[in-house]
């Protein structure tokens, strides 16, 4: 997720964002008017009275379908799991700063003699159907990750780690060995036995264990293959949290009832109602107060959104990484493993990094972005700054040193000092697969552009034009596309600094396919039993940043503020993590219409 020069090329560069940017919206010129952790509220104290049967309307900006998979083994997307979370997260509750404890849906007991993890179900834990959640829910989600014929892409390094996990994910077993039931799979208590401890594994979002349930006797008689295009999927889905689904309409909207089975707290709404805005209306919705609450507004709308009077400004410090990330290779489904063999000019280190101090990622946020965002340094993200390298700069803008990388690595420039030509000596076109999210993308996609062209480096968009987010998905995912370059993709994070889930040799999420020794070992040294010891784990963070710092798998490019507008007549919400688990039992409003 960001960049700076002087010089000649300094006014160049000023003058072609101008050129390029100009006209695109963006009211970043008063500096009152930009974001920051201090005046996004992390909870909205509504103290007003809630009143009974009220309804809470949702607006999830996107100008393309959600995929509507609403299973958490299968989704792929960020909207889905949003779409997902009234009706059951994460079942372990969690502090502030991500460290599982006592008090959710259930509870995990780590041993790190018997290297076991127990996971005990809250009593009264009940799907939306009336059926106890058991123990066999708990274990049939890694069934459904690791067997492939389910088609799920969450398999990674990380879950290869549960003994026996690698055997049944290559059909060696029909079951998992190390995952056990010790009261029986109709019991509450499930038992998972791994290879190693790692330091991770008290955080919630460490990626070695799964962390909620499938309905297994909803499931269990649909065919894999065909699992994430079923009803039970798609239109009628289970959950075990304060609400249920009640109708969807495909890719558009989603309407929410009451749990009559939830363990917890009643929920205090009759409905919730989510549904698909686009970025060209969002802003004109919320003027309408068409919405109580809004995820995914682009940050060009934050002060017009700000200016509105009866709604609040929340947020809290993002975990959402954004980078640049190279298509080297691609990911072999048979051995659920990426491999770094693509015949490509971007296998050279010095053209990856000359593409990444050619981009003038710091103009771009500081015009764009309103204090939503900031340039990346390193590849972890800020929540996590004790782990952050500071020795570390990233890649800030210097057309200079582009150049002399390129020079020192012997891509010539062409007869007409236009384009620059392969160290072979041949012409070279490199394709950016640049998603469509707002009005100023194409913009800001043809900057970059004009920046890599500054030096030397020939790149247009896939197919002339942005591609739509679903087309996005497909093709990144399912790694073996080669007409693409490279791309800025954007994940969510997790809620611990280990990025091996993101970027490990044997996770599908690794789009960009970057694998080496060297980096494996990186990445198990920062989940090693000895960086349990946390001194031990910081200095392996360390020398991971520096590794992909001067290796460029990937260039980190921005992360900052996850910001959500919140109606003035909704009561009880947060952004919290620490109180996600009461998050919507605990939502209700004050008045019967968005005020």
């Amino acid at each position: 997720m960001k960049r700076a020069t002087k010089y000649i090329i300094g006014s160049v560069t000023i003058g072609i964002l101008s050129m390029v940017l100009a006209g695109c919206s963006s009211s970043n010129t008063n500096n009152n008017q930009t974001a920051s952790l201090g005046n996004l509220k992390i909870n909205y104290d509504n103290k007003k009275q809630a009143i009974s049967n009220g309804t809470l309307n949702i607006g999830l900006v996107q100008d393309t379908p959600f995929q509507g998979i609403f299973s958490p083994t299968l989704l792929n997307t960020t909207a889905d799991s949003t779409l997902l979370a009234p009706t059951g997260g994460s079942l372990f509750k969690t502090t502030t700063a991500f460290k599982i404890i006592d008090g959710g849906a259930a509870n995990i007991k780590l041993d790190k003699e018997t290297k076991t993890a127990t996971i005990t179900l809250h009593k009264g834990l009940t799907w939306s159907d009336g059926k106890a959640v058991i123990a066999k829910d708990l274990e049939f989600p890694y069934e459904i990750i690791a067997n492939p014929a389910y088609q799920a892409q969450q398999y990674s390094d990380s879950y290869a780690n549960i003994v026996g996990m690698t055997a049944y994910h290559n059909g060696q077993t029909k079951t998992i060995t190390g995952i056990t039931y010790p009261k029986g799979p109709n019991g509450n208590i499930l038992q998972i036995k791994f290879n190693h401890m790692t330091p991770g594994m008290w955080q919630s979002g460490s990626g070695y264990y799964f962390e909620g349930a499938e309905p297994y006797h909803y499931l269990k008689n649909i065919k894999p293959a065909n699992l994430a295009a079923s009803k039970e999927i798609r239109q009628a889905p289970l959950g075990y949290g304060p609400y249920k689904v009640s109708k969807i309409n495909a890719g558009q909207s989603v309407l929410y009832v009451p749990n009559p089975y939830y363990y917890g707290t009643k929920p205090k709404l009759k409905l919730i109602n989510a549904s698909v805005v686009s970025t060209a209306t969002a802003q004109a919705a919320l003027k309408d107060k068409k919405y109580d609450i809004m995820y995914n507004l682009p940050t060009t709308a934050y002060p017009a959104i700000k200016a509105l009077p009866d709604y609040v400004q929340t947020g809290n410090q993002s975990l959402r990484l954004s980078y640049l990330d190279f298509n080297l290779g691609h990911y072999d489904s048979n051995t659920s493993m990426n491999i770094m063999d693509r015949k490509t000019p971007l296998q050279s280190i010095a053209l990856r990094q000359a593409i990444g101090y050619a981009m003038n990622v710091d103009q771009v946020t500081q015009k764009f972005d309103n204090g939503l965002n900031q340039r990346l340094r390193t590849s972890i993200v800020p929540v996590f700054k004790g782990a952050i390298n500071t020795n570390i700069k990233g890649y800030p803008l210097n057309i200079n040193k582009a150049n002399q990388l390129l020079d020192n690595a012997g891509f010539k420039w062409n007869p007409k000092h236009e384009y620059r030509l392969t160290p072979e000596g041949k012409p070279f076109k490199l394709t950016f697969v640049s998603r469509a999210s707002d009005a100023n993308t194409e913009a800001i996609s043809q900057n970059y552009i004009q920046q890599w062209k500054q030096v030397g480096i020939n790149v247009g968009l896939y197919h002339g034009r942005l591609t739509d987010f679903n087309t996005w998905v497909q093709m990144m995912m399912g790694g073996t596309n080669n007409d693409w370059d490279f791309t800025i993709a954007s994940n969510s994070g997790t809620s611990d600094p280990s990025q091996i889930a993101l970027f490990g040799k044997g996770t599908q999420y690794n789009i960009g396919h970057f694998t080496t020794p060297k980096f494996s070992q990186l990445q198990a040294k920062i989940d090693s039993p000895a960086a349990i010891d946390p001194a031990v784990r910081k200095q392996a963070l360390f020398e991971y940043q520096k590794y992909v710092q001067n290796n460029v798998p990937f260039i980190p490019l921005t992360s900052g503020l996850d910001w959500i507008p919140v109606n003035q007549r909704v009561i009880g919400y947060t952004n919290d993590v620490a109180a996600s688990q009461e998050l919507w039992a605990n939502i209700a409003v004050s008045a019967s219409k968005t005020k």
